[in-house]
């Protein structure tokens, strides 16, 4: 796969007719791309865990080791990510009150 992903970034780069923007795209695609794993989880694989992702959290738990594929995909995903930040918060906030 790294191979493969230099052999496209070699390609991109000489081209002089890509806009700047055009190209970043590209590279961060590519950079992505050659992050993925056999298996990961999807948005809506992450959306049902959650939850239970921030509570385990929340109590200390390792969840980089007892869920490493929503790491994973929090680590790639922003939206996710922010989702799980925003759910975090919320609870932390709760706790306040």
């Amino acid at each position: 796969m790294k191979r493969l992903f230099e052999k496209i970034m070699n390609w991109i780069r000489p081209k002089k007719n890509l806009s700047a923007n055009s190209s970043a795209m590209t590279v961060q695609l590519l950079q992505t791309l050659a992050m993925t794993k056999e298996e990961e989880y999807s948005c809506d694989d992450v959306h049902n865990l959650i939850d239970e992702y921030v509570e385990m959290k929340r109590r200390g738990e390792d969840v980089e080791k007892l869920m490493p594929l929503v790491k994973y995909h929090l680590d790639m995903c922003r939206g996710c990510f922010d989702e799980y930040e925003a759910l975090l918060a919320a609870l932390e906030f709760e706790e306040t009150i």
